[in-house]
């Protein structure tokens, strides 16, 4: 009888990767994906790879990232100080040469097809403007991850695109508005319950301007209008 194998631990992050050195190994469809995310949010990606897919070299022409047109070789991980490592190779003996690399300078490394070998996962993500919810089976089965974030995109539909972009702004207000911590917290409170997201959906909410804004950060902190 086989022994069970429990699932990794995984500790949920979000990272803000704007601006920041990412060495990508392997060009192909697998690695375009992943570029793709990093891309969106903000990375700097060095690209390794003797080929690459049609999409990877207009990003290549267009300067959205740095290709170097060739096979990894011992020292890639070390020439530069990167930030994270996605070891997305054909070859699974390259994949693991760069992990082992990844790992000696304590950088964290995604292995495709052979997470074990790494020690981050890339989760299945649903975006909404600044409402980002991902899912993940431990590497149970992407199939899966990918059916539950369907169902999510289903009732998390586009409205709360505007509903969270609203928050942030009111949250922001609230902010510059009002300098003691308790009030603070009271009045993101009584932003939360705000019947927006309904006004939304019936197409009912018309975003606030300044002096609404002031009038209600006044009246929910109890003062006189």
């Amino acid at each position: 009888m086989r022994e069970r194998q429990e699932p990794v631990p995984y500790l949920p992050v979000l990272l803000d990767c704007r601006g920041q050195q990412v060495l990508v190994i392997g060009g192909g469809t697998v690695a375009e994906r992943k570029i793709l995310h990093l891309l969106e949010a903000g990375a700097q990606i060095t690209l390794i790879s003797p080929e690459v897919t049609v999409g990877l070299q207009q990003l290549a022409e267009e300067r959205r990232l740095i290709w170097h047109a060739r096979g990894y070789t011992d020292g890639d991980v070390e020439a530069q100080r990167y930030w994270l490592i996605h070891a997305a190779s054909s070859q699974q003996h390259v994949n693991e040469q760069v992990a082992q690399a990844a790992k000696r300078c304590s950088i964290p490394v995604n292995v495709a097809h052979r997470q074990q070998e790494g020690n981050f996962i890339n989760p299945a993500v649903i975006r909404r403007g600044g409402l980002v919810a991902s899912i993940s089976t431990s590497g149970a089965g992407p199939a899966v991850s990918r059916r539950i974030v369907q169902e999510l995109e289903a009732h998390f539909g586009q409205e709360y695109e505007t509903y969270i972009a609203f928050l942030h702004y009111l949250r922001h207000r609230i902010q510059a508005e009002v300098n003691d911590a308790a009030e603070r917290k009271l009045l993101l409170e009584r932003a939360s319950a705000l019947d927006i997201l309904a006004q939304i959906r019936h197409k009912q909410f018309v975003w606030w301007d300044d002096e609404q804004t002031k009038q209600w950060i006044r009246h929910n902190r109890g003062e006189v209008m």
